[in-house]
């Protein structure tokens, strides 16, 4: 019995034993590259694992401006130096006299180091074009100099281009959750990284030689650069203005009146990097106050039962038994509008909604006012794409009841109650009026590019020649807009003397909260190239509006002179 259960022992070891082996040589010859239900690539793991890497370029999209500038992944020279050159000779003296640094320095730069470094993270500051010459004529293995990208986000223009993050569902590695790389996230998907790779054994010390290996992209179409609107120069400018004038919730929008394309864009505050998903306020909708005063006007130069050549009492309230803020005299339409006064437009909307209770939203749509005005179109087998899919959509009425109460409809007339539009839809309504009618949507990209910079797709320009203004009523307008900055009394006067024509606005919010303070215009207005707004949110004043206003005009008139 013993001898039977030793036996069967036996043969149980052998064929564990056998089993073992086979198991073994199935992993290591016959399935390394498919092992397991999930088909693992045994190879590859065991060399990544033994891998350090020097990221060049993580194979996402590029934005560049309208003139090619690159706007994000900017391409820098740069020398990457590998630890293990620590255990090799290597010339700290030739290359501190390259550098003008010392010595010491460089070698505690790569003596410290356990993982592989570039030379202007550890000096901040960039290669010359002698410095990173020389050090290629080095040839020294373990000191490579690269082309690389730099990662991360844009320093500016951030609400505009957006940023990258981690995809928290993890379907993708990387996903655009603010701006252009939010709604253009499907064409920046990153394609192969560009990377240096060296192998190191269990101590850090390199194996397979001193090689390293270049690992990235091979073909000249991917990633795709989007080609947006952006003029870099004046985007930069218009940050830096509206943050020394003290905006601290608000921005500015400027558009190319002709194009209608974002020359610049600016939202305060600045995006929190820990936290991204923070509100373009751009594309937000707000009370415009006396800024929608323009449709009403323009309604009422079209309207055959309106008397606009009267004289309108300007010391009333639009709140019958109340006292104005301002008390203004006896004013003709004109003035009432360069003065903005709410008695005349109140009455005027009341006048008019009685025989047309869609009067107001009519107009409201001839002006670009109604609808979202970012561009929207099929791109491949993208339906209604968006370019802003952020945008708010805009609001008249809160309801149809108001239409026949006459204090809404007079609060309405005012850009008061529940009017509320974005920033971007005013800025087009003034380039509508600048082009004598003439609608189209907001473009912030015009193209997407190949790498080799062959045209992937064009985003042409949108117009709309349905329920447009005639030729005559924006005439009216556009002397009604430079009325009120060049007349003594009218509100735009601190404009006065750059050719500017517009409207200024001031938004009652409630008792508890300052009022949002706007100018909207274009300029110049003889030959109007521009369309702007300027918006500063819960503002005890106006002064930083106009102030902001004024210098971005002054900036881009000098640089259109330096450009010439």
């Amino acid at each position: 019995m013993k001898t039977r259960r030793a036996k069967f022992i036996g043969l149980l070891l052998v064929l564990s034993f056998g089993l073992l082996i086979y198991r073994l040589a199935h992993i290591q010859l016959i399935t390394t590259e498919q092992f397991g239900p999930e088909n693992v690539n045994l190879l590859e793991e065991s060399v990544e694992q033994r891998a350090q890497k020097m990221l060049l370029n993580n194979g996402r999209g590029q934005f560049i401006d309208r003139n090619h500038v690159p706007l994000t992944h900017q391409k820098v020279q740069d020398i990457v130096f590998f630890p293990f050159i620590k255990s090799i000779s290597y010339p700290a003296t030739e290359l501190a006299s390259i550098l003008d640094e010392s010595t010491y320095k460089i070698r505690t730069w790569i003596e410290e180091a356990e993982e592989p470094f570039y030379l202007t993270e550890k000096r901040e500051k960039p290669l010359t074009e002698t410095e990173y010459q020389e050090l290629k004529d080095l040839s020294m293995p373990g000191i490579i100099p690269v082309k690389r990208s730099i990662e991360g986000d844009p320093s500016f223009a951030q609400h505009f281009l957006g940023v990258v993050r981690e995809d928290p569902e993890a379907f993708k590695e990387q996903i655009g959750v603010l701006g252009l790389e939010n709604s253009f996230d499907p064409f920046l998907e990153s394609t192969e990284e560009e990377k240096l790779l060296y192998h190191v054994d269990a101590v850090g010390s390199p194996i397979f030689g001193l090689n390293v290996r270049y690992v990235g992209q091979q073909e000249p179409y991917y990633p795709v650069k989007l080609k947006t609107t952006l003029d870099v120069n004046m985007q930069k400018k218009a940050e830096e203005i509206v943050e020394r004038f003290g905006i601290k919730k608000g921005g500015l929008i400027l558009l190319d009146i002709k194009t209608r394309d974002v020359l610049a864009m600016v939202s305060k505050p600045d995006m929190d990097p820990k936290d991204p998903i923070s509100v373009n306020h751009m594309l937000t909708a707000y009370a415009p106050g006396s800024i929608f005063k323009t449709v009403i006007a323009a309604a009422a130069i079209e309207h055959p039962n309106v008397n606009t050549h009267r004289l309108f009492d300007c010391n009333k309230s639009i709140n019958e038994g109340k006292k104005p803020e301002r008390e203004l005299g006896m004013l003709s339409f004109e003035d009432s509008f360069a003065q903005s006064c709410n008695r005349t437009f109140a009455e005027l909307a009341n006048e008019m909604m009685a025989e047309d209770p869609d009067v107001i939203e009519n107009y409201a749509k001839k002006l670009g006012l109604t609808e979202k005005v970012g561009w929207n179109g099929d791109v491949f087998h993208f339906s209604d794409f968006e370019q802003f899919p952020n945008e708010n959509s805009s609001t008249i009425w809160g309801n149809d009841t108001d239409k026949r109460v006459p204090l809404a409809i007079s609060q309405t007339a005012i850009g008061q109650l529940n009017v509320q539009v974005t920033p971007l839809s005013i800025a087009n309504m003034m380039a509508t009026i600048a082009q004598k009618g003439v609608k189209k949507e907001v473009r912030g990209v015009t193209r997407i590019l190949y790498q080799n910079d062959a045209t992937m797709t064009t985003f042409a320009e949108h117009r709309d020649d349905e329920n447009i203004l005639s030729s005559y009523n924006t005439l009216r307008l556009q002397e009604l807009l430079a009325k009120v900055v060049e007349d003594p009394n009218g509100t735009g006067g601190k404009l006065k003397g750059l050719d500017v024509a517009g409207k200024s606005g001031t938004a009652e919010i409630n008792d508890e909260v300052d009022p949002h303070r706007w100018f909207a215009g274009y300029f110049p207005h003889e030959t109007p190239r521009y369309a702007m707004v300027v918006v500063n949110l819960n503002a005890p004043s106006s002064q930083p509006t106009y102030d902001v206003y004024k210098h971005m005009v002054n900036e881009i008139y000098d640089y259109e002179k330096a450009s010439s």
